[in-house]
């Protein structure tokens, strides 16, 4: 008896957790990308994807914070992405720097529980 109850609290707490609303989860279409690729291996990802737009979009403000200047999101030219531990995002994003057109290549970790690192930043030459 003591072992179902131990078993039905597992997996209450399973559900709890699985259910918070802190906790992200990739779309349905990052999900199904990632499931035909090899973990290690670099693919093609949608530039328009949710996923994608919100790893640019965590990208540009961190970068905007850390080098405490003005950088804003314009769009994503180029989207990959790698299977890890979680996901690694290599992105080419248009943004403009204090006022100015930029180009920045990105790389971007979403880990297991949804949380973002901003990994990479380089400029791509004027």
């Amino acid at each position: 008896m003591k072992l179902n109850w131990t078993l039905s609290s597992v997996m209450a707490v399973g559900v709890l957790v699985a259910c918070s609303p802190d906790v992200k989860t990739p779309s349905e279409a990052a999900v199904q990308a990632a499931s035909t690729q090899q973990a290690g291996e670099w693919s093609q990802a949608d530039a328009m994807s949710p996923d994608v737009q919100e790893a640019a979009r965590f990208a540009v403000q961190t970068f905007a914070v850390q080098s405490k200047s003005r950088v804003l999101f314009k769009d994503v030219t180029q989207a990959r992405q790698q299977v890890v531990a979680g996901l690694n995002y290599q992105l080419q994003l248009q943004v403009t720097q204090d006022g100015a057109a930029r180009i920045a290549q990105t790389k971007v970790w979403r880990k297991l529980d949804g949380r973002y690192e901003l990994t990479e930043w380089m400029w791509q030459a004027r």
